[in-house]
């Protein structure tokens, strides 16, 4: 407990008496005791006991102190309480020392908006009381001393702290807490009610009429809060605390996340200074990340490496990368994030600790409900309800409604009390008991966009999530996509080829719907993978057809597409299946279009023909569009116009769901062939129709091209604010989607239109 202004000593209370004669008279007090019985049940006679009490003794001895706690039967943490009032009465050379005092850090950085909304609060006349809250790391003690610092000039009267210990085995009793703040106040000892009722009554008096700054920090819960905050005039009171303190009322709620980048950055350039950091940005930017930009993390790499002066900021990156000694490498001195983790763990009851630890085993960055309840076995409303519960204890983030991630930090502490308190068959078993749930829910949702007669599912102990229409089962993909394509390589590893298989034949369809998904590469490749492990020489070439397209038309990644092209080909002609030879010559063809555009229109030719003989009119339709792409590419833009509108004529490409958008790739085409034949006014009014979004995903780079191809049209035209705007949206688009290079040329173009 600190007091300021310095005058008013902080440990000793006003008018001769002790911080700890205040406590061991309030504890006598609250056990019933007289000084006699006192006396009689600890030894200590009964005028020693009238000089604790009165402060005319300042600080017992230790002995003395184990003798009263045992008569008065104090638990542990009450004890040490108790001692530390004495350890700091007895001290010589000068004034006594506070029992407890906020620090401040020379080196404090970021958090200017926390610490604007503070001061606007406190200086406000509305909201009397704030909790910073947050997980355990976040800062928010070195936050909340901060803030005394800067908000000093407006608390005339001083500011107050006492250290609630909510963290703790036994947390400070809000009567205690009331006694020394009251010490701290100014209050005559003499003076305190016992009764904890008229004690809090007389706290909100003596604090209504001054202008003070009370921090209560390390706050447990609400019971123990309520009787320390203010009315709603006078002082201001600040909580920090791992929990929201939801129940409170009348207080604003600041939560605290981790720093961002370049403020975690700047933090241990602060601490190591600019000797240790010049040159050193790309360690520093990998160090700020192994920590998971929390402060206490940071803190702890910084103060190593300033405690060993011939440690470059690489060496550490080098040890920090290793997860499983990550968090033994995150300690210096006393600092340990394990520990802080550690005490929010201690706290949970054990159906919490079992769903922390097997968080840890989702393969993605978030999860919900649904996902959570297949680690534990927990029906998904009760699931529901233990999350939001580790949110509010700071172990687990809320990061959108119903979505709930861990912190990388927090991962790793959830995944070495996994392998410390469950047998590892267990823990695998929960693992592929997820892996098969996910796999079995994305093809329940991937039947959603197949033709009717797509065979369902195979059976598992867990029911499967079961889309009611097609929007729910591609917002259900999308949303878990980073879980199911992590459970692919879970299953493969397992030896359930078939599974993996199924699940790559049902999402076939829906991939064309966001073709830029990084998630296709890994569907795939793991379809091939299981294919080659049961000999499925057919499924092979299909699913490195499939790879080829995540390949080419997802990523842009022509020469591995057209490597995988060429596989699936041997593989389709070994087996005689001439509609996946037609594919791998479409997606040759594909492949080789920009560098290689005579043996692309040859490899589409193809590509058509073998569609022809196997009648797959949607097939067809791609291999001729690219046809028609290879053929302007090649200088022969009249022809491809006139195939590209014979195929928008026909309305070819008969796939449920995908005419719209084949459609739309058509007419595009016909604008870029007008567009290369120099017919401007013709182009323009193309491209017009293709501008606006299309029912499919990732299509930013698409739009881009047509907004370019547009507003190159238009400045021919003479149209140059039109083609400007155009290009600008282009750039934006470009740069959304990761086409970096596009991005650039049409910066190019916008500078040179002036």
């Amino acid at each position: 407990m600190t007091s300021h202004p310095p005058e008013v000593p902080q440990t000793e209370a006003p008018h001769g008496g002790t911080a700890f004669g205040v406590m061991l008279r309030s504890l006598r007090r609250t056990a019933r005791l007289t000084l006699e019985d006192l006396s009689g049940a600890s030894g200590v006679s009964v005028r020693a006991l009238g000089d604790l009490e009165r402060g005319r003794s300042r600080g017992p001895q230790r002995r003395t102190v184990d003798a009263l706690a045992a008569a008065l039967r104090l638990d542990t943490e009450q004890r040490e309480r108790l001692q530390r009032l004495a350890d700091a009465g007895r001290e010589r050379g000068g004034p006594p020392s506070p029992p407890y005092l906020l620090r401040t850090v020379p080196d404090f950085t970021g958090r200017e908006h926390e610490l604007a909304e503070l001061q606007a609060l406190a200086t406000g006349t509305r909201t009397r009381a704030a909790v910073l809250f947050g997980p355990g790391g976040q800062g928010k003690t070195t936050l909340a001393a901060e803030a005394v610092r800067r908000l000093t000039g407006s608390f005339p009267d001083g500011s107050v702290c006492v250290q609630l210990h909510g963290m703790s085995d036994s947390p400070l009793p809000a009567a205690e807490a009331l006694v020394l703040l009251l010490v701290a106040l100014g209050h005559p000892p003499d003076r305190i009610p016992v009764d904890p009722v008229a004690r809090e009554a007389v706290y909100r008096a003596t604090l209504a009429t001054r202008r003070t700054l009370v921090v209560l920090d390390d706050a447990a819960d609400e019971t123990q809060t309520r009787p320390l905050l203010p009315d709603a005039e006078g002082s201001f009171v600040l909580v920090t605390s791992r929990r929201p303190l939801a129940g409170l009322e009348g207080v604003r709620r600041i939560r605290l996340g981790g720093l961002s980048g370049g403020q975690s950055a700047t933090l241990l350039k602060r601490i190591l200074g600019a000797p240790r950091t010049d040159g050193q940005s790309e360690a520093i930017t990998r160090l700020t990340e192994l920590c998971g930009h929390l402060p206490l993390a940071l803190r702890i790499v910084g103060n190593r490496l300033s405690s060993r002066p011939s440690w470059t900021p690489a060496r550490l990156v080098s040890q920090l990368a290793d997860e499983e000694r990550r968090l033994s490498g995150l300690v210096a001195g006393d600092l340990a994030v394990r520990g802080a983790l550690a005490l929010s763990y201690g706290q949970l009851t054990e159906p919490h600790r079992l769903l922390l630890r097997r968080l840890s085993l989702v393969p993605g960055h978030d999860t919900g409900p649904d996902l959570a309840a297949v680690l534990t076995g927990e029906d998904p409303l009760t699931t529901g309800d233990s999350l939001d519960l580790l949110v509010d204890r700071g172990l687990l983030e809320e990061t959108a409604p119903g979505r709930y991630a861990l912190h990388d930090l927090v991962r790793l502490f959830a995944r070495e009390r996994l392998d410390g308190e469950e047998p590892e068959s267990v823990a695998l078993n929960v693992q592929l008991r997820m892996a098969d749930w996910l796999l079995r829910s994305a093809s329940a949702a991937g039947r959603m966009f197949e033709a009717p007669g797509a065979p369902e599912p195979w059976a598992g102990a867990i029911a499967p999530f079961t889309p009611r229409s097609a929007a729910e089962a591609e917002e259900w993909l999308t949303t878990e996509r980073s879980n199911w394509a992590g459970a692919l390589p879970l299953m493969y590893a397992a030896g359930r080829h078939a599974e993996v298989l199924h699940t790559s034949r049902t999402l076939y369809w829906f991939s064309d719907r966001w073709s830029q998904w990084p998630e296709w590469r890994i569907l795939f490749s793991h379809g091939a993978r299981s294919a080659a492990a049961v000999g499925d020489r057919a499924a092979e070439a299909h699913q490195l057809n499939c790879l080829a397209w995540a390949h080419g038309v997802g990523a842009y990644q022509y020469e591995p597409a057209e490597q995988l092209a060429r596989k699936a080909l041997e593989l389709a002609i070994e087996v005689d299946d001439e509609g996946q030879q037609a594919w791998a010559w479409s997606y040759i063809s594909g492949a080789c279009l920009r560098l290689r555009p005579a043996e692309a229109a040859e490899a589409a030719a193809k590509a058509t023909r073998l569609f022809e003989a196997v009648g797959d009119t949607a097939g067809k339709a791609v291999s001729q569009r690219v046809l028609g792409k290879a053929l302007r590419e090649s200088g022969r833009a009249e022809e491809a116009l006139t195939l590209h509108r014979t195929l928008l004529d026909s309305s070819a490409g008969d796939v449920p769901g995908l005419n719209e958008y084949i459609q739309a790739l058509l007419r595009h085409e016909i604008a870029n062939d007008l567009l290369a034949l120099e017919r401007w006014p013709e182009a323009v009014a193309a491209y017009r129709t293709v501008t606006t979004p299309l029912a499919h995903g990732n299509l930013d780079r698409f739009q881009a091209q047509s907004l370019t191809g547009l507003a190159t049209a238009l400045h021919h035209c003479g149209e140059l604010p039109e083609a400007r705007e155009h290009l600008t949206r282009a750039y934006e688009l470009f740069t959304a989607a990761g086409d970096t290079a596009s991005a650039a040329e049409t910066a190019g173009a916008i500078e040179a239109l002036g």
